[in-house]
């Protein structure tokens, strides 16, 4: 292994960059009580509550690891090859936070799209490949106990788990480009402005998370015997859900500015216009949640022409 600026250091900062992280996602986690409380959906609660108590382990994990390495073992220079179960439980959680995000994005993707499993289904199957390749490094860094041997024996299946986190963000984010300006209107020039914003801020967030995979990925194949690659690890996950309570904490935002608006919508006059309003007006949440909450001034509320075939409409739940 490389000396100790490359492993314990590179766990140290990494350590404290997630702490850093950690707080945003503390911070989200009580807006999104504070502005929904019980009136939000039950499986939407039960995520958030999940997220942030996944993060709360990671984060005690981080710096368990950090206690490890620099207090319990100081001094003993055999630790910079020692991979403490700390250190794998981490791998095992960072999947996880990672396969709710990308189940969440999944199900928006699946309703925009006109409920098409064939747009959905191949990133549920990627999202769960690269949980399953969590797991086993998780298992193998258990049993091994050493940076060297896991990485001479199973790396390649590290490689694969970090692999198909970077496809699926990738995967994701261009998918939503596509269905968003496929529901351009090309009447309403707020409307397309608005529906740029959303597809701006599905870059956005797309890019933060696929970009510190992809340079997590870069450092493991190309330094493997230091733990910066680790470092930079440790802050996936903390991306992944920040970027996922954000995109549900936009949602009350929008309506407030849009509400205004509402009130003078034409009326219905035909029972199919009514029966594709209410198709629309649920595709419409999903889009709401992909709006940032810092813009300022009223807007119109986007009404967004999605292709509304023979489906039936859909009632909240």
């Amino acid at each position: 292994m490389a000396n100790a600026n490359d492993t314990i250091g590179a766990i140290l900062v990494g350590a404290l960059v997630s702490a850093v992280l950690s707080g945003t996602v503390t911070t989200q986690a009580f807006i999104y009580f504070r502005l929904y409380g019980g009136e939000d959906y039950k499986r939407n609660t039960f995520m958030v509550s999940l997220l942030w108590g996944l993060d709360a382990l990671h984060s005690s994990m981080a710096f368990a690891s950090a206690w490890i390495y620099l207090i319990q073992h100081w001094g003993d220079t055999t630790i910079y090859d020692f991979i403490p179960w700390t250190i794998a439980l981490t791998v095992a959680l960072t999947a996880i936070v990672t396969l709710i995000s990308h189940c969440f994005f999944a199900h928006r993707i699946y309703v925009l799209s006109g409920f098409s499993w064939w747009l959905t289904a191949p990133i549920l199957v990627l999202a769960c490949g690269r949980l399953v390749a969590a797991f086993v490094s998780t298992s193998e860094m258990i049993t091994l106990r050493s940076y060297e041997a896991f990485v001479d024996r199973v790396g390649w299946v590290f490689t694969m788990g970090l692999s198909l986190s970077t496809a699926v963000d990738v995967l994701i984010t261009i998918t939503l480009i596509v269905l968003l300006q496929q529901s351009r209107t090309g009447f309403s020039t707020v409307t397309d402005h608005l529906i740029d914003v959303v597809t701006l801020y599905t870059v956005e967030t797309g890019l933060v998370t696929s970009i510190t995979t992809a340079v997590s990925l870069i450092c493991w194949l190309v330094m493997p015997r230091n733990l910066i690659f680790l470092a930079l690890h440790f802050s996936i996950s903390k991306l992944y859900a920040t970027s996922t309570l954000a995109t549900l904490n936009a949602r009350k935002s929008l309506r407030r500015r849009t509400r205004k608006i509402d009130d003078h919508v034409l009326p219905v006059i035909s029972s199919l216009h009514e029966t594709q309003s209410a198709t629309q007006r649920d595709r419409e949440d999903v889009l709401d949640t992909h709006l940032k909450s810092d813009h300022t001034g009223s807007a119109a509320r986007v009404r967004v022409r999605l292709p509304v075939d023979s489906d039936p409409p859909v009632h909240r739940r």
